[in-house]
C-alpha cells in the first residue's frame, strides 16, 4: 500500500477526509494526521509518506512552506492542496511547487477524491516502474497487470498517443503479437438484475472471479491480455493461431469460457469478435468492432457468439420514420380500448413484423416501443402510472435497459395487459401527497422542488404552499428529515461507511452531511454510530 498523511488544522474536516474513502480499496493507508505543517513535517520524516493531502492556510507552518520544506526531504511524494475559493492564488502557487491537484473544501466529493486517487496512484506505480525498482509496494504484486490495463484504456479510447503506446507496451511487456490479432469482447447477460444481487464490495469480488477464469481457462497457447472495461464487460486480446480453422478455433475457446462460467458462477455470456488485425495501432478498431458484433445480441439474443465478420456495422438496417403514423396509432388505442388482451397481442406482433421486414435500427425499435408505452400512460391517470403493480423502474426506462428485442417487446405487452386491469380511475389524491411519495422513493438522487413539481406537473410556489399547509413543514425540511431518518438506519446497520451513507442518502459532500446531519440529530455520525 501506498502511505498518506492528512494535514488540516480543522479537526472536522480531518475526520470528514479520512472517513469519506475506503482508503485501502484504493491502494492507500493512513499514516498519520497532523494540524499545522511543522507537525506534518515531522511526521513525514518519520512515516516517509508517498502521499500528503494538505490544507494551504494553518498555523505555525502553511502548506506552501510544507511542500517546499519537504520536497527536498522526501523523492518521490505527491501533495493534494485543500483550497477554498478565494485561496485559489495560494492554490496556484501549490501546483508551481509541484501539487498534482487541489481540490476545493466546500465542493469536495468522495467521487473526486476517488477520482484523483487513482491518478496518483498510477502516477507512484509509474515511478517505481521507471525507477527500476522491482519491489512494488505490499499488496500490488498485480501491479504490472494495473499498468497494461490501464495502458489498454488509454490505447482503445484514443488517448495515448500510438508510438509513445507502442513504448510502453514493449516496457510492460504485453504479451500479444502485433500479428493475427483479434479482440473478444465478453458481455454478461442481465446484468442488471445480477448486479442487484451484489453489494459493492461483492462486486468487486466478481470481477475479480470472472478475471481469474478468463486467465485460468484460456490454454497456454494462446497469447492474450484480459482487461476489466467494467463488472459487465470483458476484453480479451488474443493471436489467433495461424492456420485454417483458426475462427473455428476462437469459437470453440470462447464456448469454453462461456461454459466456464455457467459452471463456475452461473453467470451467462454473449460474445463478440472482431475481424483479424496485424498491427497493435489497430486496436481500438477491433475493439470497435467487438462492440458493433456484441451489437447484434438485441437482435439475437443473448449468450450467443457473434462475429464481426458476419454481423457487420448494421448499415443495412435502417431509419423510418412512418411507423408514428395516425394509422399505427389509432389501431393501437383501439386495442387498448377494446381491453382485449388477444387483441393486443396481435397489434403488437404486426407492428414487430412491420419493423422485421423494414430492417428498422435497434434505436428506432427502442423509441418506437417507448412511443406505445407513452399511449398506454396516456390513457391512464398520473395515480394510475404511478402504482403500477410490480414496477421497480418506468416503462420508457425498462424498454431502455432491456438486452434484446424479445425483453423490449415483452415489456410493453405486460404494460399493456397491466393497462387492462387497472385502466380505471383511482381516488385522487393531493399534490403534496404525491411529492411526498417521490421524495421517499427518490430521497438518494439530487431532487428538489423544481424537480419534484416539474415530475407532477404543477407550479413550484403552489406546490411549497400546499406541501406546507398539508405536511406541517416545509419541502426542504421534510426531505432533509427522511435523509436523516434513512441515514440513522444505515448507520445503526453498520452494512456501510460513514461516507458510503452519506452518498446513499443524496449527500455527495461529507463534510456537508455531517454538518447537517449533527445539526438535525444533535451529535455527528461517527459518535452515532458509536
Amino acid at each position: 500500500m501506498f502511505k498518506l498523511i492528512i494535514v488540516d488544522d480543522e479537526l472536522l474536516m480531518r475526520m470528514g477526509i479520512r472517513s469519506m474513502v475506503d482508503w485501502e480499496k484504493h491502494g492507500f493507508v493512513l499514516a498519520g494526521e497532523a494540524s499545522n505543517g511543522k507537525e506534518a513535517l515531522d511526521l513525514a520524516l518519520k512515516v516517509q509518506p508517498d502521499l500528503i493531502i494538505t490544507d494551504i492556510k494553518m498555523p505555525l507552518m502553511d502548506g506552501l512552506q510544507l511542500i517546499r520544506e519537504a520536497s527536498v526531504m522526501l523523492s518521490g511524494c505527491k501533495y493534494v492542496i485543500l483550497s477554498y475559493f478565494n485561496e485559489f492564488r495560494y492554490a496556484k502557487e501549490a501546483l508551481q511547487l509541484g501539487a498534482v491537484d487541489y481540490l476545493i473544501k466546500n465542493e469536495m466529493t468522495s467521487a473526486a477524491l476517488i477520482q484523483l486517487l487513482e491518478i496518483i496512484r498510477h502516477r507512484l506505480l509509474e515511478d517505481k516502474v521507471r525507477s527500476g525498482i522491482k519491489e512494488l509496494p505490499s499488496g500490488y504484486s498485480e501491479s504490472l497487470s494495473h499498468l497494461k490495463e490501464n495502458l489498454f484504456k488509454d490505447m482503445i479510447s484514443g488517448l495515448m498517443d500510438t508510438s509513445k503506446a507502442l513504448t510502453k507496451a514493449e516496457q510492460l511487456h504485453v504479451r500479444v503479437r502485433s500479428d493475427e490479432l483479434r479482440v473478444i469482447k465478453f458481455r454478461m447477460d442481465t446484468f442488471e438484475k445480477i448486479r442487484k444481487k451484489y453489494v459493492e464490495k461483492d462486486e468487486k469480488l466478481l470481477r475479480f472471479s470472472i478475471f481469474n477464469i478468463l486467465e485460468e481457462i484460456i490454454p497456454r497457447k494462446w497469447d492474450k491480455e484480459i482487461v476489466i472495461e467494467s463488472s459487465s464487460d470483458y476484453l480479451l486480446m488474443i493471436n489467433s493461431v495461424r492456420t485454417d480453422s483458426a475462427r473455428a478455433e476462437i469459437k470453440n475457446l470462447c464456448g469454453l469460457i462461456q461454459q466456464a462460467m455457467r459452471d463456475f458462477m452461473n453467470l451467462t455470456f454473449s460474445v463478440g469478435v472482431s475481424s483479424v488485425v496485424h498491427d497493435l495501432r489497430c486496436l481500438r478498431t477491433a475493439c470497435q468492432e467487438a462492440d458493433h458484433a456484441l451489437r447484434s445480441r438485441f437482435f439475437l439474443g443473448t449468450g450467443r457468439i457473434l462475429f464481426y465478420e458476419h454481423t457487420g456495422t448494421g448499415t443495412g438496417r435502417k431509419e423510418i420514420n412512418f411507423l408514428r403514423s395516425g394509422e399505427w396509432k389509432t389501431d393501437f388505442r383501439n386495442a387498448l380500448d377494446s381491453h382485449k388482451e388477444e387483441k393486443l397481442v396481435n397489434i403488437l406482433n404486426e407492428i414487430r413484423a412491420k419493423l422485421t421486414f423494414d430492417q428498422a435500427k435497434e434505436r428506432v425499435i427502442r423509441e418506437f416501443y417507448i412511443w406505445l408505452t407513452e399511449i398506454i400512460s396516456i390513457e391512464l391517470s398520473y395515480e394510475c402510472r404511478f402504482q403500477l403493480p410490480q414496477a421497480d423502474m418506468l416503462p420508457y426506462e425498462a424498454v431502455l435497459a432491456a438486452e434484446t428485442w424479445d425483453e423490449v417487446h415483452s415489456i410493453v405487452l405486460s404494460y399493456a395487459r397491466q393497462y387492462i386491469v387497472v385502466g380505471h380511475p383511482l381516488p385522487e389524491r393531493s399534490y403534496a401527497d404525491l411529492a411526498a411519495d417521490l421524495i421517499h422513493r427518490d430521497y438518494a438522487e439530487g431532487i428538489s422542488l423544481l424537480s419534484i413539481a416539474n415530475q407532477i406537473n404543477v407550479n413550484p410556489s403552489y406546490l411549497s404552499r400546499v406541501f406546507k399547509q398539508e405536511k406541517g413543514e416545509n419541502f426542504v425540511s421534510y426531505l432533509t428529515r427522511v435523509r436523516m431518518e434513512r441515514a440513522k438506519s444505515f448507520l445503526e446497520s453498520r452494512k456501510y461507511k460513514v461516507s458510503e451513507v452519506a452518498d446513499r442518502v443524496g449527500y455527495h459532500n461529507y463534510p456537508y452531511f455531517s454538518k447537517i446531519f449533527k445539526k438535525v440529530v444533535g451529535i455527528n455520525p461517527e459518535e452515532y454510530r458509536g
